[in-house]
């Protein structure tokens, strides 16, 4: 690996914003230009990118910002050493007290570092979920809102966040995670973790399984860029391997990786599959979701009523069930937000 790095002041640095990013120049550029404001007076701030042997102008695009002054950490990988294992060298270089992988393609939108930044001032969580909203052309005019004007939210445990999040915890633009905290935790070899293209859950569920105050972002200050990955199976991804790292990474709180599991089964899965059968998902690689999941999931019985049914049934009817199932899920979240609206507005945070 060379590594050409611009070392920012000698204060350690509250935030730590890692891109790891791999032959998507024109994406990097964007995010880039949308950063260049919030991080050229910001010394809070440590900025890495981690290029993973990209052929195309990525070089050129970093070099491109540190010319115009802005401080950048810049590892550049002599060969592609995979997804997982860059992701783990981002985490392994960051100096600051927390650390936020952040993907090339998305948009920390204008202004939203600075609220970051002061949000985890006031407090020391251990973990922040961001909640993003997903754009395909134009991330300023897809822009979304939270529906009931909150700004941010703290929460006493990690199980509120998977139950807030599910499978978005695998989002990695979304975590913001505390060092610190990490390092007084037990937590598995993150080694274990490469090749099951989930290595952010490596530091994640440790902290969620230990963790006494957490914060949700609820303004929406990331954009996820969608339909924009592929290249993977849905089933070895987020039924086998998902299954297998939250297992292991949860530690003792298996409560946490049943509920983890569970609402892959039931949200995540139910709305990939349909993507799919229609033509309109992700472009993701042929397999027997069949084949690769019932061994795994045979005896919970949220597979065959969310999962089963939209892998045999004839498209119609399958479209059908996903119905039911859409409605269900979106009953169940309305209720579980009123109840929270009405008893839990005292842990909301007014402004950021």
């Amino acid at each position: 690996m060379k590594a050409e790095m611009i070392e920012p002041d000698d204060a350690r640095p509250l935030l730590t914003i890692a891109i790891p990013t791999f032959n998507r120049a024109s994406f990097l550029k964007e995010l880039l230009s949308v950063l260049f404001d919030q991080l050229i007076d910001e010394p809070r701030v440590e900025f890495i990118i981690s290029d993973n042997a990209s052929p195309d102008e990525t070089p050129a695009v970093v070099e491109e910002y540190r010319r115009r002054g802005l401080t950048i950490r810049s590892i550049r990988n002599e060969t592609n050493i995979g997804s997982d294992a860059n992701f783990l060298q981002c985490f392994e270089h960051a100096r600051g007290k927390y650390f936020w992988l952040f993907s090339d393609d998305d948009i920390i939108v204008g202004g939203g570092v600075a609220k970051i930044l002061r949000l985890l001032a006031m407090d020391d969580y251990a973990l922040a979920f961001i909640c993003p909203f997903e754009f395909r052309r134009d991330y300023l005019a897809e822009k979304t809102t939270d529906k009931l004007g909150r700004i941010a939210q703290i929460l006493p445990g990690g199980m509120q966040i998977v139950r807030k999040a599910g499978t978005m915890i695998t989002f990695i633009s979304a975590l913001i995670v505390n060092k610190d905290y990490y390092s007084t935790i037990n937590h598995p070899d993150l080694q274990e973790f490469i090749g099951t293209n989930l290595m952010l859950l490596g530091w994640v569920c440790p902290i969620l399984a230990e963790s006494k105050k957490n914060l949700i972002v609820w303004e929406r200050l990331v954009a996820g860029r969608g339909d924009n990955s592929g290249g993977w199976s849905a089933g070895q991804v987020f039924g086998i391997n998902l299954q297998r790292v939250a297992n292991t990474a949860f530690g003792n709180r298996r409560d946490m990786a049943a509920e983890l599991t569970n609402r892959t089964l039931r949200s995540w899965f139910p709305e990939t599959i349909m993507g799919t059968r229609r033509g309109t998902g992700k472009p993701l690689l042929k397999e027997n979701l069949r084949e690769v999941m019932e061994p795994a999931y045979s005896t919970n019985w949220r597979y065959w009523i969310y999962v089963y049914p939209l892998i045999v049934l004839p498209l119609g009817m399958a479209r059908a069930w996903y119905s039911i199932i859409k409605l269900t899920n979106r009953l169940s979240r309305s209720v579980s937000l009123l109840m929270e609206y009405i008893f839990l507005q005292r842990d909301f945070l007014k402004e950021s």
